[in-house]
């Protein structure tokens, strides 16, 4: 299974995560009440990694990271769009977005063992937006490809780079556009950077938890993906 090869996280990392974790859940217990709670396809996560528990089985290929924004708290649409993905057959896992490192990390050590399952599809929230292209341009400069990024408004100017091949960037255009995504070096991809100001009911808090939006990314992730062959018991 491809996530069980995660690495375990430093002390300094792992009372940060947890503290952002009991943070999240304190302030957002309504959010996901509509929803089951699902438990993670191949791994257990850690918890102070785990907000809410996916459950279901993978039966399409790739690796999905999702990466939330401050504090866990206003980033909870990446939740809810873990649940679905994890329910559609994809191996969808939710971290915060101080975690990037160490996953790509564990990427390119696992891709050297040929472990990975390909496509590498990365998606995040505010700082979580920034840190999706940073673990993917990480991941292109050592020889890992990702076939998609998906940002919801990120904060900053973000530079997509080489082996990258599609970056889509939502966003609320801040003053002179300085949070729409750049090619980066090495850059031949595709970005798009999609203004929804004066979309009704999206603002920097709600854009990651559009349900449309969610639909749209499943969608094109289903695409790069292939459905898995059985094991024959």
């Amino acid at each position: 299974m491809p996530f069980k090869f995660l690495p375990k996280l430093s002390a300094a990392s792992l009372v940060l995560l947890s503290s952002l974790a009991i943070a999240g859940c304190s302030t957002s217990t309504n959010s996901t009440s509509a929803t089951k709670p699902v438990v993670s396809a191949s791994l257990t996560q850690r918890p102070s990694e785990n907000i809410h528990n996916v459950r279901g089985n993978v039966t399409r290929s790739g690796e999905v990271y999702l990466l939330r924004g401050l504090a866990n708290v206003f980033s909870r649409g990446m939740d809810t769009l873990g649940v679905k993905m994890v329910r559609s057959g994809l191996d969808a896992r939710v971290f915060n977005h101080n975690a990037w490192r160490e996953l790509a990390d564990n990427i390119v050590a696992r891709a050297k063992k040929k472990q990975v399952s390909y496509p590498i599809v990365i998606m995040g929230h505010s700082l979580g937006a920034n840190a999706s292209t940073k673990m993917a341009t990480y991941l292109g400069k050592r020889g890992v490809k990702v076939q998609y990024v998906v940002q919801f408004d990120p904060t900053v100017t973000t530079f997509a780079g080489k082996n990258i091949d599609r970056v889509v960037n939502f966003y609320l255009p801040l003053e002179d556009n300085r949070n729409v995504t750049k090619r980066g070096p090495g850059f031949k991809g595709v970005i798009k950077n999609i203004s929804v100001r004066g979309v009704r009911g999206i603002t920097h808090t709600t854009v990651e938890k559009d349900a449309k939006f969610h639909s749209q990314v499943i969608q094109r992730t289903l695409g790069y993906t292939k459905k898995l062959r059985r094991k024959k018991s």
